[in-house]
């Protein structure tokens, strides 16, 4: 297609925040106009173009850096310091996850020691919101986890025989819209019954289980189909580890943990200074590793077949299913580029702000301003 040379200005004022002329030289000859076309055009002070076409900014001037805000759902320089979704905006809000274990069990009840609850405040409807761990008395948290009137989130036998690789677990999901604002927190339990090892029924000694959870996060699809995940590092998981008075003698150090009929001698380097809530970074037989939550998983390692079984608890905070990332722009420039024309394409019909970021900076301090178009994209 034939590009003509008319120019269409942007009416848009752009705005300065500092004076300094060693700042505002290059910003103040800045000059942002869309290259017309034959499916590009403009009235009213309104660039209206065919979807699917590509949209030419010329760009007069030297800044040093220029971010483009689209003016999409996700790319909107208003909510460029945004945390929430507008709930308007959220077509469907999905926790997913995978979940997993190490090595083959039988169907003996033993051998399914997992649990996933949920709790939300929807007196409506019968439901109790948790109401909180305190994080410094574990009487008083173990105690609430337990007794509690927890929701399951899928029925217990969701988990036997669970896939024993991540490439073939199956994705778990709950559908978690109608609980916006409503204080959805997630339990996760490991052995909640306090099961022993069989061996102490006079039964066959066995392990107990190693569980793996992948990729959790809250899935959010938005107007315009972009996706948007909160990954379970910002859950705020605390865990309630059971057993942590009966893993040493608390009267030494712990570099001088005693053999107790358990498996802990092996793994004493590894355990966390608070026992009571503590994560590791390593296996260990019935604490929770966390080292890759930020990408929402994480495991628990199961207890050998010689030693007795643990019992351990993760505990969300009150998540907040609109929590997303700041509306990011896209760099075209920077010190080290030259440029004097970006192009967009937008693919949908819709109506939106097209924002240019411009600033310069030196060592006392930065400018910058912006030059913003409504776009109005038709079929």
């Amino acid at each position: 297609m034939k590009t003509s040379k008319l120019y269409i200005f942007l009416l848009s004022a752009l705005a300065f925040t500092a004076c300094t002329k060693d700042l505002t030289e290059g910003l103040d000859k800045v000059d942002v106009n869309v290259v017309a076309s034959e499916n590009v055009t403009m009235e009213g002070g309104i660039v209206t173009v065919r979807k699917g076409t590509p949209v030419e900014f010329s760009i007069a001037g030297e800044p040093d850096f220029i971010t483009f805000f689209s003016g999409e759902i996700g790319h909107q320089y208003i909510y460029r310091q945004r945390v929430e979704t507008p709930v308007s905006d959220i077509v469907s809000s999905k926790l997913k996850f995978k979940v997993y274990q190490e090595g083959n069990f039988s169907a003996d009840p033993y051998n399914n020691t997992l649990d996933v609850f949920y709790a939300v405040s929807d007196p409506d409807n019968g439901m109790e919101g948790f109401p909180g761990l305190s994080k410094s008395n574990f009487d008083a948290d173990s105690t609430l986890v337990a007794d509690f009137q927890w929701t399951p989130m899928f029925a217990k036998s969701t988990f036997d025989n669970l896939k024993t690789n991540v490439v073939d677990a199956n994705t778990l999901e709950l559908d978690v819209k109608k609980y916006i604002g409503k204080n959805l927190v997630i339990a996760i339990a490991y052995n909640k019954d306090e099961a022993e090892n069989p061996k102490n029924d006079g039964k066959t000694k066995t392990n107990e289980p190693k569980y793996y959870f992948d990729s959790m996060n809250i899935e959010n699809t938005l107007r315009n189909d972009t996706v948007t995940h909160q990954y379970a590092g910002e859950f705020m998981f605390t865990a309630l580890n059971f057993n942590h008075e009966n893993l040493y003698n608390q009267s030494i150090e712990k570099e001088e943990i005693e053999y107790k009929g358990n498996d802990w001698t092996s793994v004493k380097n590894y355990l966390p200074n608070d026992l009571a809530y503590g994560t590791v970074t390593a296996n260990v037989p019935g604490l929770w590793n966390m080292n890759n939550v930020a990408n929402g998983s994480f495991y628990i390692h199961g207890t050998g077949s010689d030693y007795e079984w643990k019992t351990a608890w993760l505990v969300s905070d009150p998540i907040n299913i609109t929590s997303c990332e700041p509306d990011q722009g896209v760099s075209i420039k920077n010190l080290s580029q030259d440029i004097n024309s970006y192009t967009y394409t937008y693919k949908k019909v819709g109506t939106y702000k097209a924002t240019f970021l411009i600033h310069n900076t030196n060592y006392k301090h930065e400018d910058a301003g912006i030059y913003e178009v409504t776009v109005n994209v038709v079929e």
